[in-house]
């Protein structure tokens, strides 16, 4: 798949991509930017991330956090069936990508989304 998630010509990969996001498996597995840009998508038809993982295709030392890996395992009130609330999901999305970058980890991401309440 091309890094550029707004390729003219054929089915619009964004749409492909949230199709693929509402599976058992997921979306396959993007870089943040395309991650964040289908989480944005999802905005506009009420949808939130309700679980994210994520991975690093090479490792590096010394891990400093892991908090950035996962959606989904946070604390009470914080995962998407505590508050089914696509915005904020997406905050807590942000903050994850935001501190894997702090931290200058390389991830990819696999999203599943969720209507919201």
């Amino acid at each position: 798949m091309s890094k550029d998630l707004t390729a003219p010509g054929g089915p619009s990969p964004l749409s492909q991509l949230r199709a693929e996001a509402h599976t058992g498996s997921g979306a396959r597995w993007l870089y943040s930017d395309q991650a964040d840009a289908l989480a944005r998508y999802a905005l506009k038809f009420h949808e939130g991330v309700r679980l994210m993982e994520a991975c690093a295709p090479t490792f590096h030392e010394p891990v400093r956090d892991v908090s950035w890996e996962m959606i989904g395992a946070d604390s009470d009130g914080e995962n998407w069936e505590d508050h089914r609330d696509p915005q904020r999901a997406y905050r807590l999305f942000r903050a994850k990508l935001r501190l894997a970058a702090r931290d200058g980890v390389r991830l990819k991401y696999k999203l599943w989304l969720g209507r919201g309440a």
